[in-house]
């Protein structure tokens, strides 16, 4: 006999020193998910200890299962699940290209970022629970130096579904920070062979277009109208829930979780997603298979890879320059010392920083400089590979 199983997906926006309100944000949605009737839940951006273990600790009357999971160089990748059914298996795959750690204002390096995998023991079936946090678009005009990561990021996470998924009951969400006419969303939807639950029901993206993030529902964005919100192209769908058809089949999605009841703030910067679905008994349903590419969206994604390559061997090229200036420098105060042209403690402090400086681009050339480059020309000879054999 089928049942429904209901699923909420939030960006807790709860990065540290930069977040506001996040105990008084938490607290609410401890006491939201207590009264709610949600079987399991998904959360993002819930980068440190004392913030996951609060909200365990404070659902865990009624979510007595739970998982935060632990990748990143500093915090974590921010990902929690909730659930009320035992958590019988948990796997965390990294993603290979995860931003710059130079870049530390942006932190998904730091964070390490990749795919979280629940595997949920429901009565009826076992549920593949994936979540996941695709890397940020920092850049909202012109080109984004991280699209090319995000293509690589949602066929990485397909693939890992494909290889990793022992259920036909499989259910993926997460910020996937993607818009879904994105070349990444379409790559990551033709490799999955998954269903965006919220536009299966709402086929209107004009009138009911289900922006969850920069909408004027949320109070982190005040006083912006949303005619100035879309006409700008602020507001966007970048939430998602994804599921699989072959035993699971859609009957309500709904955007959430916008202000507080009786506050003046929010839950969070995002909106969330709730979506119920039918669960059918084993066999009941004939299993899915993931489609193939289509060669407009391989061929697209693969201009994007191609062009992230060209960008990183730009890069290193520019550190190459830098380290030699500074290499150089540093000959000429050792040269400038030997003659005793200025005094020996300004020789010192000058040779110091620039010896320092150019270490450090050293080690960035050598470590990440190459590394990136060869996992950005793995994901070119993937992206290739998938152009060549596309419908």
């Amino acid at each position: 006999m089928a049942t429904t199983i209901k699923v909420l997906s939030l960006n807790m926006w709860g990065v540290p020193f930069a977040s506001k309100k996040i105990k008084q944000r938490s607290e609410h949605l401890i006491e939201h998910l207590l009264a709610s009737d949600y079987q399991i839940v998904g959360l993002q951006e819930v980068f440190t200890s004392w913030h996951a273990k609060m909200i365990q600790d404070g659902v865990k009357s009624i979510f007595g299962h739970s998982h935060w999971f632990r990748s990143g160089s500093l915090g974590s990748p921010g990902l929690v699940v909730l659930s009320r059914y035992p958590i019988i298996e948990i796997a965390f795959h990294p993603f290979a290209l995860n931003g710059y750690p130079q870049r530390v204002a942006h932190g998904d390096w730091w964070a390490g970022k990749g795919v979280g995998l629940c595997r949920i023991d429901h009565p009826l079936s076992t549920i593949d629970f994936y979540l996941t946090h695709i890397h940020a678009n920092y850049t909202h005009t012109g080109y984004d130096m991280y699209t090319g990561h995000r293509v690589s990021q949602m066929y990485c996470m397909a693939k890992y579904m494909a290889r990793s998924s022992t259920s036909d009951a499989v259910i993926a969400v997460g910020d996937f920070n993607c818009v879904e006419d994105e070349v990444a969303t379409e790559i990551f939807l033709e490799a999955s062979g998954l269903t965006d639950s919220y536009r299966e029901l709402h086929p209107d993206k004009i009138n009911d277009p289900g922006y969850t993030n920069d909408t004027p529902e949320c109070s982190w964005r005040a006083d912006t109208s949303m005619a100035t919100l879309c006409s700008n192209g602020t507001c966007k769908r970048i939430d998602y829930v994804f599921y699989n058809r072959s035993k699971l089949s859609c009957t309500d999605c709904q955007v959430v979780m916008g202000k507080i009841p009786g506050q003046t703030f929010s839950y969070s910067d995002h909106m969330g997603v709730s979506t119920t679905f039918v669960l059918q008994p084993e066999n009941e349903r004939p299993a899915m298979r993931p489609a193939k590419l289509s060669k407009s969206t391989a061929k697209s994604a693969l201009e994007h890879i191609e062009r992230s390559v060209k960008a990183t061997k730009a890069d290193t090229t520019q550190k190459l320059i830098i380290w030699t200036v500074l290499t150089l420098l540093w000959c000429g105060v050792i040269v400038v010392a030997v003659l005793d042209l200025i005094p020996s403690v300004v020789v010192a402090v000058l040779a110091s920083i620039l010896s320092a400086c150019a270490t450090a681009v050293f080690w960035y050339l050598v470590i990440f400089s190459r590394t990136e480059s060869s996992k950005f020309s793995e994901a070119l000879q993937e992206m290739q590979v998938l152009a060549r054999f596309a419908e």
